[in-house]
Parts: C-alpha cells; structure tokens; sequence
C-alpha cells in the first residue's frame, strides 16, 4: 500500500510542477487553482506512504530520506495552505518538486537504520515540534529567494512575464517575517525539548546539530528583532535569511547523511 500511495503521490506532484512551471513560464495565473489542487491530492497519498514507511512493527524509522520526504510533506502543506490566501504559485514550483523527488527517494533508496523504540512525550514533541520549524523555515528560504529574483530584476529594471503572478514585494516581504517568526516560535521550544531528551550529546551524535540548530535560532532571532526594532528588510533579509536557513541543513541534514550514508551510523 505504500508502494502505491507513494508513487500515485510521486506522479501527481510532477504533474503539478510541470503544470506550475509552466504557468510561470507561459504568464498564465489561471493554472493556480489546477496546480494546487494536484498538490493537495498528492499530499494524503504521500503521507500514509510515510505513515506505513515510518511507524513499523521495532519502532519509528526515522532515517534520513523519510525525514526528507516528511519534511518535503509539510513544505507542501503550508503551500498550499498560503495559497488559500496569498497567491505565490512561484512557492508550488519549489516545492512540489522537492516533494516528489524526496518521495521517491523514500521508497527507492533504502538506508540501514535502527528504528526508535521508546520514545518519551518529550522526544516525540520534539520531533514534531523540529520538523514543523524546519519546514517552515524551508518555506522562508523559498521566499526569500524569490524577494531577491525580483528585488534584483526591478533594480536592473528587467521585468519577467513571470513576475506578474508574484504578489506585490511588501505582501512578499510580509509573508516572508510570518513565516519566520512562527518558525522561530516552533525551533525554540524544540531546541529546548532536545536538550532535556538527550543524554549525552557526543555519543548520540548531536554535537554538530545543536550547535548549528542553536546558531540559527540565534540569527533568526536577531533578524526578527531587527525587522521589528530597526525596520530590517530587503537584501539584508534575504541575506540572513538564507545563511540561517543553511545552518540548519547542514546540522540537520549534513551530519545526518555523514552518519547515515558515509559511516553507517545513526
């Protein structure tokens, strides 16, 4: 069943990336309702692939590429939740793609892991709190991205056909920091559940994650703060915005495929 689930899923996302893509290409705003519909078809198809992938009979499987792909799931969510009331299609070709290809990953590369077999209230909200944040902040980076695209075309005063299905740079920007801040609101208690969870931090591997984990939230932090005390935006934004999100995957991601992939470890 997660064969199938998760490969129906796999389909109906590039579907909609080549749709979205499309869309963007040709300048046509009325594919948006026909590119979201598919992603949010595939959504529950790639999550009970995950489900059945994840939760086994030894415990939570919790591997690098279905992290992946859990994570690429709730990229997928928010954008299509913010298309409900923010119309940036631009985010669907982001992640939609991302969303398949880490599928695929999860059902084609299987990796030697010790599933999780006890874990506390604590470590699962940790989990869960962690996945929400990066997520969130994976979304931040898509924005961020697009602000300089277009920021970068208007100073250079190079329009493209695409740009017109993009929202206005303010509305963008805005989306930008609520997405920051509630992903800094999640990172935090996270960081702090990890910390009560862990044991020992060199023999569970952690030592790389936290510390770039805890250098993120310190950026993010002071990026909000500066947006909302000093006016912080643009080029700076976008700036700290992708730094801080690069901390992040090299402590989550980075030191997890060095353990899983490179020493077996994990």
């Amino acid at each position: 069943m997660a064969l199938i689930a998760g490969f129906s899923a796999v389909v109906l996302y590039f579907i909609a990336s080549w749709m979205s893509g499309r869309a963007l290409w040709a300048n046509r705003p009325q594919q948006r309702v026909s590119v979201i519909a598919l992603g949010a078809l595939a959504l529950p198809l790639q999550l009970l692939s995950l489900h059945e992938q994840i939760h086994g009979p030894a415990g939570l499987d919790l591997s690098l590429f279905h992290m992946m792909s859990l994570v690429s799931w709730m990229m997928a969510t928010l954008t299509v939740l913010f298309s409900i009331y923010r119309p940036v299609i631009s985010l669907s070709a982001l992640a939609f793609p991302l969303a398949g290809v880490s599928t695929l990953a999860s059902l084609l590369i299987p990796l030697t892991y010790h599933p999780v077999e006890h874990l506390s209230h604590a470590g699962e909200a940790h989990v869960i709190l962690s996945i929400l944040a990066y997520s969130l902040f994976f979304v931040a980076a898509g924005l961020a991205m697009l602000l300089f695209i277009l920021n970068r075309r208007l100073k250079l005063k190079q329009p493209l056909p695409t740009l017109r299905l993009l929202p206005p740079l303010q509305t963008l920007e805005t989306l930008l920091f609520e997405t920051l801040v509630a992903g800094w609101v999640l990172l935090t208690p996270a960081i702090v559940l990890g910390l009560f969870v862990v044991h020992n931090l060199r023999a569970e591997h952690l030592v790389h994650k936290t510390v770039f984990s805890v250098a993120a939230w310190l950026l993010f932090a002071t990026l909000i703060a500066g947006r909302y005390r000093l006016g912080w935006r643009g080029p700076r934004a976008v700036r700290m915005t992708l730094i801080g999100f690069a901390l992040l995957v090299v402590g989550f991601y980075g030191s997890k495929a060095v353990l899983e992939l490179v020493l077996h470890v994990n």
